[in-house]
């Protein structure tokens, strides 16, 4: 970093360019717009609620606003201004939830679209509607930064809503300059659009008002006092001196601002689908209690996955206490899940593990349940039979399926979704490299197999060699022999592993397997033994044992002694 000036003569220091993109959207008239109470569009319209023993406007049309009306002012004195004012009592609940629908609407241009940072200004929330959209990287898919916001402002124009929108590289610059960023002097009806280049973050919001970064009322009077008009003049101070007369809150929104500070934007999700809910009207503070809470929730949720034919992959379980602090806890599942009993024995094998580590303070009020992630389940048709108690084939096939399912699920919890691995198919060619372990957890469409361009030819068993061609145990790392052939490409007919002579009977092969060549074309490199072809030999000796053995390398073509390993054993 260095200490760069800037038009107004303030050294700052240039954070480090990290690519990110911000736009923040501002609808000044969103309450107002968006209302479903009917109203003479020809006329001034404004949403009203009563606060401090008075009526105040909390949402204007921009027709009111353009005759004079202004946010904050009483109805009194609006009706001095315009005697045929048309009222209506607000309904802030209603436009948050409208407002809630638009930020899911503009996951269409990026998926982390999240709500404005928390405003220290007095009743803010009510009268004061924006969103923030993480595009760094979308841009590019609409024609340009320039191109989504006019594709964005035109789809809200279209609807009838006044939408501006900034963009910058921080959160708080797009904030502060989509509100009181303007390049020319525009109308209510006019939109906004800013695009501040990277880096230059801190040229566009110095000359902005302090009420730009987000500061409390007190913090602007106080400004305002001080003969502090800008942000540039709050930046000309040091750090120490305006945290000794304004506090750490204003230093810290103005290095957010200006990228010298981390800021993060958490997006808004859609809620589960899947969600139960239990309230209490006393605090639960004994594990047992707790326990029997969750297992009445977990047959609840069980009995909204049946009516959908879902089961559960991933649960997650959140505890508010009495002081409104949250303990959360995760469970994913290895098999979609819809038993009630096994939920709740896995999430008490977890508090009976966390017992020690959940603090209740005085006491759990609230549990929720939610099946974050779920998957189609089919339920197998019974078999009708005049004496019941028949099964279908499919489920008696289906049950060992859950069982194991249920007995991964109880490994994970006690031992970690890390430790617990099962052998999944890869294509290779290469014996080692045809099977890796991935965690049980890992669905199969997520498991780490790429496919390689020579992809092996499909036989009765899936794409996989015979099994017959196979041993049943295979050493970790080949091992070296010692070989005696009549001849150097021929079969072996006396070999030494492990100090011991074993003289051969019968000998199968060879199976020729040739290195993949492609490895290195995708950045892989292949291990020293990969790297030359190989001559798989079954071998059998005058004891009856048999061995999976290979020679490393063409003879005369690869190398000039080719080495012998010992690869597995035959049961």
């Amino acid at each position: 970093m260095s200490n760069m000036p800037n038009m107004s003569g303030v050294s700052y220091t240039a954070p480090l360019a990290t690519g990110r993109r911000i736009v923040a959207l501002w609808f000044p008239y969103w309450a107002g717009e968006t209302t479903q109470i009917a109203y003479d569009k020809t006329k001034s319209f404004a949403l009203i609620e009563r606060s401090k023993n008075a009526q105040r406007l909390v949402g204007l049309t921009p027709l009111a606003a353009q005759q004079g009306l202004s946010l904050g002012l009483s109805l009194a004195d609006a009706r001095a201004l315009l005697p045929d004012l048309q009222t209506a009592m607000a309904e802030p609940m209603e436009a948050a939830a409208r407002l809630q629908k638009c930020a899911y609407w503009l996951q269409r241009y990026t998926p982390w679209v999240g709500h404005d940072p928390p405003n220290e200004s007095p009743h803010a929330e009510n009268t004061d509607y924006g969103l923030l959209l993480d595009v760094s990287g979308c841009a590019h898919l609409f024609g340009g930064e320039r191109a989504l916001l006019a594709d964005m402002q035109a789809r809200f124009l279209n609807r009838g809503i006044t939408a501006h929108a900034a963009m910058a590289g921080t959160v708080g610059a797009a904030w502060g300059l989509v509100r009181f960023g303007s390049t020319a002097k525009t109308t209510p009806q006019a939109r906004r659009q800013i695009i501040v280049p990277e880096g230059h973050e801190a040229e566009a919001v110095l000359p902005l008002p302090p009420a730009a970064l987000r500061l409390s009322g007190v913090h602007i009077d106080l400004c305002q006092r001080l003969g502090l008009a800008t942000v540039g003049d709050l930046a000309g101070f040091a750090r120490r001196e305006l945290t000794r007369r304004f506090g750490p809150s204003p230093v810290l929104r103005l290095e957010q601002a200006l990228g010298q500070a981390g800021e993060s934007l958490n997006p808004c999700l859609p809620p589960p689908r899947f969600l139960v809910r239990h309230n209490l009207a006393h605090g639960v503070t004994q594990m047992e209690a707790l326990a029997q809470l969750i297992g009445d929730l977990c047959t609840r949720l069980v009995a909204q996955l049946d009516r959908a034919s879902q089961g559960a992959q991933r649960l997650d379980l959140a505890l508010t206490r009495s002081d409104n602090a949250v303990l959360a806890l995760s469970l994913p599942l290895a098999h979609p899940c819809a038993d009630g009993g096994h939920m709740t024995r896995l999430f008490e094998e977890r508090l009976s593990r966390l017992s020690r580590g959940v603090h209740a303070g005085y006491g759990i009020e609230q549990l929720t349940l939610a099946a974050s992630r779920t998957a189609p389940i089919s339920q197998p048709q019974e078999t009708m039979s005049a004496f019941g108690g028949g099964q279908t084939r499919d489920k008696r096939r289906a049950a060992p399926i859950a069982a194991l399912g249920s007995l991964y699920d109880r490994l994970v919890s006690r031992l970690g979704a890390q430790v617990v691995v099962r052998p999944v198919p890869h294509a290779s060619y290469i014996p080692e490299r045809a099977v890796r372990l991935v965690p049980v957890l890992t669905p199969d469409k997520q498991a780490p197999n790429k496919q390689a361009p020579n992809k092996p030819e499909e036989s009765p068993y899936g794409g996989l060699p015979d099994p017959a061609t196979r041993p049943l145990f295979m050493l970790c790392a080949p091992e070296p022999i010692e070989v005696i052939a009549e001849i150097p490409e021929g079969a072996p007919y006396r070999f030494r592993w492990r100090r011991v002579l074993h003289e051969i009977t019968a000998a199968y092969g060879p199976e020729r397997i040739s290195p993949e060549w492609w490895a290195g074309l995708t950045g892989e490199t292949p291990a020293h033994h990969n790297r030359q072809t190989r001559d798989y030999y079954r071998l059998e000796d005058t004891q009856g044992h048999r061995f999976w053995v290979y020679r490393d390398g063409l003879y005369d073509r690869e190398t000039t002694q080719p080495r012998w390993f010992m690869h597995g054993v035959f049961p």
